[in-house]
């Protein structure tokens, strides 16, 4: 009971209720230690004045001896009545000459008190004396302190009786309450990580009929999440119902500039701003084709399509398409692929979107000479796909704002792109219950996709 009592505190020490616990089962330690200490050193002292009267009443008995022969006549009678276990009578005559039930002599610091040749024993405890002298000599009457031994004996009996139990009593109901407390708060504290992560179905499960400050705490939450949900999902289905509603007469208006482009003369200004219009047409059209996509990611639709699909095979096929664009802009690429076949889970084309939208975004934002690394493999039996390069990587306070449609680095505005590449690769990741990481690859950017095991 007590090593799995231990273990188990132990486990749970750095939680808050244990915590608390402990302190209360502390603080009644503390209080009952004292409680009992006083009434200890109470009942001692009241013990040890009653003896300090009774050896003053002993002595009082002998002040009426004239001379050392009388006074030696009534030492031998209270001595042959006496056990010097338990008290001693012993006078020290003139000469030097002792008589009574033990040898006492008198000693710098007080009296040496020892058994009389061929005499009773004496106690182990001591003694308390009384020195007085009478009749020319020294008489000496000692009183046996294991009364007062024994009471402390019996006060650490009744602590060990009283505290020992309580306490392990008490840390065994803390330790039960605080371990279910910690339980709960753990639980709340896995539903708020994953609430952070994005999970915003996550709900914390709330037991009827409870309605401590946990269970409070637990149903606020859930309202939040359920608002949030709600709000977000809102906004999707707004963002995708506009995106949906103006792509196609983007498109068209598109269509429109082409037309009218083709009937311009080049090198003229109408034919100038034709183009212009027609990049920033197509431009539009592209930002709302890749929210599209994100919301037809999120919404769960391409799921039905997953089959194996071999990273190895993927990141070379990759390396493959992107080769030239890499050579003729300058940035060395290369392969670093695990031995076996690394399988996952997933549909090639929407795998492959994310993985070259890692390979665009490194051509893109670093400068000309810096590697690229495409890298597969397995870490403690989940896959791994990475893409690193050695350019100026992402200050770790922007990683997590770059994964937001739209949001784009200040030095990034200038070069090609909407900021929906990272977004579109986070709805990926998510879609297939992988982590995407945003790591410094010193110097650089690595980004690194882990998926489920198998």
């Amino acid at each position: 009971m007590a090593p799995r009592l231990v273990r188990l505190m132990s486990r749970s020490a750095g939680s808050t209720p244990v915590r608390q616990a402990m302190g209360l089962v502390a603080v009644f330690a503390v209080v009952n230690l004292v409680t009992l200490g006083l009434a200890y050193v109470s009942l001692r002292n009241a013990a040890e004045r009653a003896m300090e009267a009774n050896l003053a009443q002993l002595m009082a008995g002998f002040e009426v001896a004239a001379s050392p022969a009388a006074a030696e006549v009534m030492v031998m009678a209270a001595a042959d009545a006496a056990d010097p276990a338990h008290r001693v009578f012993a006078y020290v005559a003139p000469d030097g000459r002792v008589t009574g039930n033990a040898d006492a002599r008198l000693a710098p610091d007080g009296v040496e008190i020892r058994p009389m040749p061929e005499g009773r024993p004496l106690g182990q405890d001591g003694y308390m004396p009384l020195i007085r002298r009478m009749a020319g000599g020294v008489l000496i009457i000692g009183e046996s302190l294991m009364p007062i031994h024994e009471l402390g004996r019996t006060f650490l009996g009744l602590l060990a009786l009283s505290l020992g139990p309580t306490v392990l009593i008490s840390l065994g109901l803390g330790a039960m309450l605080a371990t279910r407390a910690r339980a709960r708060v753990e639980q709340i504290e896995r539903a708020l990580g994953r609430l952070s992560e994005g999970a915003l179905d996550t709900r914390i499960p709330v037991e009827s009929g409870r309605a401590d400050d946990l269970a409070r705490i637990g149903a606020r939450i859930n309202r939040m999440a359920e608002a949030q949900e709600a709000a977000t999902e809102a906004l999707k289905q707004v963002s995708a119902d506009i995106a949906h509603d103006l792509k196609t007469p983007l498109q068209r208006m598109t269509v429109l500039i082409h037309e009218l482009r083709d009937g311009l003369a080049d090198g003229s200004r109408e034919a100038a701003l034709a183009d212009r219009a027609l990049s920033e047409a197509e431009g539009a059209v592209a930002v709302f084709h890749g929210l599209l996509r994100i919301a037809q990611i999120e919404g769960g639709g391409a799921r039905v399509v997953f089959g194996p699909v071999d990273l190895n095979a993927l990141a070379a096929g990759m390396a493959e398409i992107y080769g030239p664009d890499a050579e003729e802009s300058g940035h060395p690429l290369t392969l670093d692929l695990a031995p076996a076949p690394v399988v996952v889970e997933s549909e090639r084309g929407l795998l492959g979107q994310a993985f070259a939208n890692l390979i665009e975004n490194a051509l893109r934002h670093t400068p000309r000479g810096t590697a690229i690394t495409l890298r597969t493999g397995t870490e403690g039996g989940r896959a791994v796909l990475e893409v690193a390069d050695q350019g100026p990587g992402i200050p770790e306070a922007e990683r997590g704002k770059v994964l937001r449609r739209l949001y784009r680095l200040e030095r990034s505005r200038t070069t090609p792109g909407h900021g929906l590449g990272l977004s579109l690769v986070a709805a990926t990741a998510r879609l297939h219950g992988a982590e995407l990481a945003l790591l410094d690859n010193a110097p650089g950017l690595k980004v690194r996709i882990t998926f489920p095991a198998a």
